[in-house]
């Protein structure tokens, strides 16, 4: 059963509506990992003042 709900999402999602949730995920994906790409790059200016 769940095997089947799972094909019949991904067939839903890839078979036309992947234009439309392309943007969703990568505002999710933002969102997510905003915070890790702010500290790196706070990181990578910080530790050039040292040098």
């Amino acid at each position: 059963m769940n095997m089947a709900l799972l094909n019949i999402v991904i067939e839903v999602v890839f078979s036309g509506h992947m234009l439309y949730v392309a943007p969703f995920l990568f505002l999710m994906m933002l969102t997510l990992f905003a915070d890790r790409l702010i500290d790196l790059i706070y990181d990578a200016f910080d530790k050039r003042k040292y040098r």
